[in-house]
């Protein structure tokens, strides 16, 4: 095939209409045995915009949503972008009191959710002064009977750039979540960047896009906004299942899918179970933690005829911001357990922390990034906002350093890193040592109080079935490989790291249990 061509107009409203116009029989949406072409995504996002007109949702007004991977997110996304509403998912695994709060935060005009999850926040006393609708029920209350009852004529709206599109709220691992406000604008820029850079190409006219990233993160609308934006059909999982996702792999489209490293693992570890083979992949990509080398190594060989794409960003960048070509991972080249370099028309370098000038090549700072994709700010929460938006320029949180090829190497989160008798310590390092280790499966370092040192390394770790390994292994197996000074004085085993919905280790969990005993 050709080139694909790649759309990106100015508001993410005109991609599906771009698409029901120029290919509408194309089939741009499967979920749970329905396919809907591109005229039909088109048609429902229009009654979806009439729906939520008829409930008196307008510019600027929140939309909360409450749910898993359902085909009604993308009406309701296309939808409400036609009308300027903003699109707010919310992480479902929460606990109903801690979206309860969200919603205090967001203060929707409508929350939309599955039965379950309404339940259990109305039985939690929340959301009682929201109107709230229920998906997949049927009745008065059903937000999807309401859209089918709507005409399908476009509402009289014209979408602007500076129009809000979504609202994503931050995993909280350091606290409460804060909501992320991205525009039309930092979509375009977004696009035109992946452009540009030859992000999520197809190889073949059958390419489908795998989707079972919550849509309450930001890779999860990212990666939906690119397969329309490429006439791509996004084959939606109702959520991430690693067996479902191997029985998909053994289908006749190739598959384009988009994967934290923890969902990587435990597919390659359905696969061999089953075993299945994983060669339909034709492009993996990934981000939001770390590839350890072994992972990546066995990934590489379960899925040949995969191209790997590593993102390094962040919901305040609109997604990535760097990108790590597949031809970068090959073994023994050094930039493999880098994040890549920046992508087109944005810039990103490392500043000292506390006096904000310019590291030197190689030294470690904290990583900063300035584009026209950074989001506007976090929505009615100036402190915040200023705190991480500094002259233009976005304050990542993270530590890491740049070679003199423009690579960047993420180090940790600089509130991770570990202070040993004055010796910085980043436990990236000491996990990636370990990661080496075949015993273990897992593993997580954190920093805990110390009367002689001031902090003490922890290694927290889960084995691998039938291994047996103790502290005393886990320290003879890092004598040589890293520092003394680095060297664990606390080791424990747990039978699963907690982790958010992205897939990142929740460190300030491990740590509030040790500050609990």
């Amino acid at each position: 095939m050709g080139q694909r061509e790649i759309i990106n107009p100015p508001v993410i409203a005109d991609l599906i209409e771009v698409q029901a116009r120029e290919r509408p029989e194309r089939v741009g949406l499967l979920f749970e045995g329905r396919s809907f072409t591109y005229a039909e995504m088109n048609a429902r996002a229009n009654q979806a915009a009439q729906a939520l007109v008829s409930l008196g949702v307008g510019r600027g007004d929140r939309i909360g949503w409450l749910a898993r991977n359902v085909a009604t997110f993308w009406d309701a996304l296309f939808g409400a972008a036609k009308i300027g509403a903003v699109m707010t998912p919310i992480n479902w695994r929460l606990a109903p009191a801690e979206v309860a709060k969200i919603l205090d935060d967001a203060r929707p005009k409508l929350l939309v959710g599955e039965t379950a999850f309404l339940e259990a926040l109305r039985a939690a006393g929340g959301g009682e002064d929201v109107n709230i609708m229920t998906l997949e029920t049927g009745g008065a209350d059903c937000f999807d009977a309401l859209v089918d009852k709507q005409s399908d004529v476009a509402v009289e709206y014209a979408p602007m750039p500076e129009d809000v599109a979504v609202q994503l709220y931050t995993s909280g691992t350091t606290g409460l979540p804060k909501g992320v406000v991205l525009t039309n604008s930092c979509y375009f820029e977004v696009g035109a960047a992946g452009g540009a850079a030859g992000i999520v190409i197809p190889k073949t006219d059958d390419e489908a896009i795998l989707h079972a990233l919550p849509h309450f993160h930001v890779a999860g609308v990212n990666f939906g906004i690119m397969a329309v934006a490429r006439a791509m059909p996004i084959i939606q999982h109702r959520q991430f299942d690693p067996a479902a996702i191997v029985k998909e792999a053994q289908g006749d489209a190739p598959l384009n899918a988009f994967f934290v490293p923890a969902m990587i693992m435990m597919i390659l570890e359905a696969a061999k179970s089953a075993g299945a083979s994983l060669e339909k992949f034709a492009a993996v990509s990934y981000g939001a933690a770390p590839m350890p080398e072994p992972l990546l190594d066995s990934a590489i060989a379960a899925m040949p005829n995969a191209a790997f794409t590593q993102f390094y960003g962040m919901t305040e960048t609109t997604g990535g911001v760097t990108v790590l070509a597949h031809d970068d991972h090959a073994k023994g080249k050094k930039q493999r357990v880098s994040a890549g370099r920046p992508l087109p028309g944005c810039e990103v370098k490392v500043c000292d922390p506390v006096t904000g000038a310019e590291t030197h090549q190689g030294e470690t700072g904290e990583i900063v990034v300035r584009s026209g994709f950074v989001m506007d700010g976090y929505w009615m929460n100036p402190d915040a906002t200023q705190e991480v938006l500094r002259d233009g320029w976005y304050w990542s949180g993270d530590a890491g350093y740049a070679d003199e090829n423009g690579f960047i190497y993420v180090v940790d989160r600089i509130k991770d890193m570990i202070i040993s008798g004055g010796e910085n310590i980043y436990p990236a390092e000491i996990e990636s040592v370990l990661a080496t280790c075949p015993a273990l499966l897992e593993v997580a370092v954190i920093g805990v109080p110390d009367e002689r040192w001031g902090e003490a390394v922890k290694v927290v770790a889960v084995k691998r079935p039938a291994a047996e390994i103790d502290a005393g292994d886990i320290v003879e197996f890092l004598k040589g490989k890293v520092a003394d000074f680095k060297l664990p004085q606390h080791v424990a085993f747990l039978d699963a790291l907690p982790r958010n919905p992205s897939g990142k280790i929740l460190k300030t969990t491990l740590r509030s249990a040790e500050s609990r005993g």
